[in-house]
């Protein structure tokens, strides 16, 4: 699992200390306490550090806090959305095939992560069954012991593999774009 950003500790000290003004009276005068405690509680687990918290478990931590605040959610990832731009969509289907040459490398989205996540949840595998097909040698990344995908190339050959094994299990039916 990846960690909690900078980014996403700042974001959810931020809006814990927004939450506690408006839901707590100052009763507490260590926040920091206050503040670990209720993301204990929270996720069922201690947490001794924000920076300890894993990015999926801050994420879902900011989401409660925004709800519970009124804030309006981070848009959820779309894995099958629909390509506006010619030259992105372009890159988006190329990206990873044999032959296809191109200067830009761009990162894999949430999107792009998504749509595998949703490939592995219907062929049925576990998170740690996916991690140890792509650190193999016979994953498409061909990196032993290595199952990150950080590229738009990487995530496309992982969606062509996955996407030929639920072709072949019968799992593979086709979602309409949004």
């Amino acid at each position: 699992m990846a960690p909690s950003t900078r980014a996403q500790v700042v974001a959810l000290q931020t809006l814990f200390a927004a939450w506690h003004s408006r839901e707590l009276t100052a009763q507490a005068t260590d926040i920091r306490s206050a503040r670990l405690a209720w993301a204990s509680e929270s996720l069922g687990h201690d947490v001794p550090s924000f920076r300890d918290l894993t990015s999926d478990e801050a994420r879902r931590l900011i989401d409660i806090l925004k709800r519970s605040i009124g804030q309006s959610l981070t848009r959820e990832a779309q894995p099958w959305r629909r390509v506006r731009a010619r030259d992105r969509a372009k890159q988006a289907g190329t990206a990873g095939r044999n032959g296809a040459n191109s200067s830009l490398i761009e990162l894999a989205s949430p999107d792009d992560l998504a749509r595998i996540e949703q490939a592995r949840q219907r062929l049925g595998w576990s998170s740690e069954q996916l991690k140890a097909w792509l650190g193999s040698t016979a994953s498409p990344l061909k990196r032993s012991g290595e199952c990150t995908i950080r590229t738009v190339a990487e995530a496309n050959r992982v969606w062509w593999a996955l996407k030929a094994m639920m072709v072949r299990a019968g799992v593979w039916k086709r979602k309409k774009a949004v």
